[in-house]
């Protein structure tokens, strides 16, 4: 006997059919015997879906007998999801249900539904007994497995054809797919807008008549489908984006503008402030001496393509130097020429890339998100650890990172609209092509893959095409192929040396090998202060409830798989050093930037709703951050003190200011009234802490090793004349050609190199620059027997020994070499 309240419930049965002929008859009667027992207010929709036999024939047939069977009919074939909408959109009873045609479940068990249904808005079935092949249920439960992990659907058999709304509730479901992924989606959107679901289980039959018309092709569908549905309307909703790109160009000022609408010039100072302070930081205090090995390689390689006339063909020691293009030595070179050859000349290229990085930063977050965005993620970049170190040291990678960066924001301003935007498509091809002048094929390897899978991935956005591939690849080819077709005809093997072992057996380990793991710590550190947000930032970048959801807008998810490509690439590359996660630094500083707008908002708001929800992240997090960086300054001070000769008042003073501002950042803890501050403090004393090690301890260290620099007496004290014959031996040793403007010091690759003993020989005497690391022995044991090796002394990376032939008539003397002069380390 059923309640009695059953009967006063009204059910709509929707059938979806395709060529369901064999089987739909049989159907329609379980559903009329079933539904007759549960109420007296029933219907059957029968949804035909194309079907190109006669199952549409059969159902108005059964219609004419019975009025509670309804034909919806589709032509052609529309898909699963169409033919649910249809039903969703004619039914009309307060319960609507919706199972297979094929006869799968028994539905006299809806009397369940209907009895849940007082207290669920949605009631989902799950097969008990599943009499599926073990294959079929093998892949059931993986797909319900990443449903649950990606969707959050928080059930165990999402694609159980039977389940019962609420009719208001069936309304209200927006399905946009018509595949297999409706089941997911009507769940996913019930999550989101808060409705209750629950399930109980049914008994499943084996299916005997008809057609199934899933099979293992569909699966690489089914989960590239999944995968899209997850980006687009789970991780990085177009809900969550900003106003159209049309209206987005079109109030994009230079002024922004203020709650109230009114036009104001605050945001935009801030951020010419911003660049002022980190031009001043960046651009001064360059001219202490160069640092082995990366920046006397790349001040000297420049200075011999002066001193040679060819800048064309790279030579490091007047030998062709394969490792890298030449567009970082063509910019020092020019500096050179216009400011003469310097360390400050060799470091502005580096500054002024870092500094085009920040700015462009800070330009296109204003231009993707807004300008209070573009400023915090210009704050965060400033002052991270690894940015602020590279920004005043040659290398490549910050040339490299100011181009890849360009390229890559360049080609999101393309393609975010729905027609290609050409100009800033073929402004990212160029910078691509300067890249790629940069450091070779990384350029491409760094931006191809997200932006393909972003473009695979968004639906909001601009499909690319092949052509458009074409017409990238055609302009970046025309900036720097000129170059590869003269290098060759001036040296055949480069092309071989650069392309194969500097990029291939490079990328196979062959120089730097590092484990998998090496660009965690390296992360975490260069990161800082920032990296302390990484456990909030990822419960807010993971996380299903609709707070953090529709605040992740799809640029977020374009500058996350930019950085954790790069990341990935790195870390999968068995060659590694720290700084070659720089070109992924502006993606991360977005994204860390766009993340404490959130925090940050109605800070000072005791109401506001956010306040609890982010405030580990805007006061536990900077407050560790600060009492951090205050550790690391009293640490860098003591080290120097005690571990080094160069001791000075100033050290000891900030030893003592460290360590008073660390007590500072403890008592700070316990005062949460002022959690509003919290990180602007952080971001002050980092910016205190950079200052300290940037232009005080690195430039200490530098004059403190420098073998020829103005700040070493090894000029004198070995009466270094152009005459005096030099070579360097097991090291490049780059900065002693550079600080001597000569072109004759042979460097010998290795102190096995038979050329050496006759170098000595021939000259009669000469000093010798060895790597510290070779003994003395190894040293004597290539040389002749008359021979005499005497060590000098020692500095920096180096060993200096006098190597005097005595059989020669010819012989120079060095001066000797006080001990209290510093050359012993």
């Amino acid at each position: 006997m059923h309640d009695i309240e059953q009967h006063h419930q009204s059910i709509s049965l929707i059938l979806p059919a395709w060529n369901e002929a064999d089987v739909i008859a049989t159907a329609v009667a379980e559903a009329d015997a079933a539904l007759s027992r549960i109420t007296d207010d029933y219907e059957i929709i029968v949804v035909d879906d194309g079907s190109t036999d006669d199952t549409a024939a059969i159902v108005r047939e059964l219609s004419t007998g019975n009025d509670c069977v309804r034909l919806v009919q589709h032509s052609p074939n529309q898909g699963y999801g169409a033919a649910i909408r249809s039903g969703f959109s004619v039914a009309e009873k307060s319960l609507v249900v919706f199972t297979d045609a094929d006869c799968q479940f028994d539905l006299t068990e809806l009397d369940r539904f209907v009895l849940l249904s007082s207290r669920y808005d949605i009631v989902c079935g799950y097969r008990i007994d599943r009499k599926d092949t073990p294959l079929r249920c093998l892949y059931s439960k993986v797909y319900n497995l990443l449903v649950r992990l990606l969707l959050g659907t928080g059930v165990r058999d999402v694609d159980c054809a039977l389940k019962m709304f609420d009719r208001d509730v069936a309304k209200k479901l927006r399905i946009t797919g018509n595949g297999f992924l409706v089941n997911s989606e009507m769940l996913v959107q019930a999550r989101q807008l808060g409705l209750s679901v629950c399930e109980v289980g049914v008994s499943h039959r084996p299916r005997t008549l008809g057609e199934s018309t899933v099979s293992v092709r569909h699966i690489p569908k089914v989960l590239m489908s999944l995968l899209r549905y997850w980006w687009n309307e789970v991780q990085f909703p177009a809900v969550a984006s900003a106003q159209p790109v049309a209206e987005l160009a079109k109030s994009f000022d230079v002024i922004a503008k203020d709650a109230s609408g009114r036009k104001s010039w605050r945001l935009p100072l801030l951020q010419a402030a911003l660049l002022l302070i980190a031009a001043i930081f960046m651009l001064t205090n360059l001219g202490y001496p160069l640092i082995d090995r990366d920046e006397t390689r790349y001040a000297e390689i420049p200075r011999e393509m002066i001193a040679t006339g060819n800048w064309i063909l790279p030579q490091l020691n007047f030998q062709t130097y394969y490792d890298k293009p030449p567009l970082l030595y063509w910019l020092c070179a020019i500096g050179f020429k216009l400011f003469g050859i310097s360390e400050a000349s060799a470091r502005l290229v580096p500054a002024l890339a870092a500094l085009g990085t920040l700015a462009s930063t800070m330009f296109f977050g204003s231009r993707i998100f807004e300008r209070r965005i573009g400023l915090l993620a210009g704050i965060v970049l400033f002052l991270s650890v690894g940015f602020v170190f590279t920004s005043r040291y040659l290398l490549l990678d910050g040339v490299l990172s100011l181009f890849v960066s360009l390229s890559l924001f360049m080609t999101y301003e393309a393609v975010r609209s729905p027609r290609l935007r050409l100009g800033w498509w073929v402004a990212s091809a160029v910078c691509i092509g300067l890249a790629f002048l940069t450091k070779g094929p990384i350029a491409i390897v760094l931006w191809l893959p997200p932006v393909f899978a972003f473009a695979w991935l968004s639906e909001d956005h601009l499909k690319i095409r092949w052509w458009h591939y074409v017409l990238l690849g055609s302009v970046a080819a025309m900036i720097a192929a000129p170059w590869f077709v003269l290098v060759h005809q001036q040296d055949p093997l480069f092309l071989i040396e650069f392309f194969y072992r500097h990029n291939v057996a490079r990328f196979a380990g062959e120089f730097h090998p590092k484990p998998i793991w090496f660009f965690v710590p390296v992360l975490l550190i260069a990161g800082h202060p920032w990296s302390f947000l990484t456990i909030p930032y990822a419960k807010f970048l993971l996380g299903r409830d609709e707070s953090a959801r529709t605040k992740r807008p799809p640029a977020v998810g374009y500058l996350l798989l930019w950085s954790v490509w790069c990341f990935t690439f790195f870390s999968l590359s068995a060659c590694k050093l720290p700084t070659y996660l720089l070109p992924a630094a502006p993606a991360f500083a977005l994204m860390i930037g766009h993340y404490l707008n959130e925090v940050l908002r109605d800070a000072g708001n005791p109401n506001a709703t956010s306040r609890t929800e982010y405030f580990f992240a805007r006061f536990w997090s900077a407050r560790t951050a600060t009492a951090t960086t205050c550790l690391a300054g009293v640490s860098f001070a003591l080290f120097v003190i005690f571990w080094t000769d160069a001791i000075s008042i100033s050290l000891f003073g900030w030893a003592m200011f460290w360590a008073m501002l660390l007590m500072v950042s403890l008592l700070l803890m316990g005062d949460r009234h002022q959690a509003k501050l919290a990180w602007a403090s952080s971001a002050g004393v980092a910016f205190v802490f950079a200052i300290m090690v940037m232009h005080q301890m690195v430039p200490a260290y530098s004059r403190s090793e420098t073998l020829f620099g103005d700040t070493s007496p090894l000029s004198d004290q070995l009466a270094i004349t152009k005459q005096l014959p030099i070579a360097t031996v097991d090291h490049e040793f780059s900065e002693v050609p550079f600080y001597l403007d000569r072109s004759d010091i042979p460097n010998f690759a290795d102190v096995a190199d038979v050329g050496l003993a006759d170098f000595v020989s021939n000259s009669g005497m000469a000093i010798l620059i060895v790597d510290d690391r070779i003994a003395a022995s190894d040293v004597a044991e290539q040389l002749s027997e008359t021979t005499k090796l005497v060590e000098v002394g020692r500095r920096g990376p180096a060993t200096i020994y006098q190597a005097t032939n005595t059989a020669s008539p010819t012989q120079m003397a060095v001066k000797p070499v006080p001990a209290n002069e510093g050359i012993q380390r």
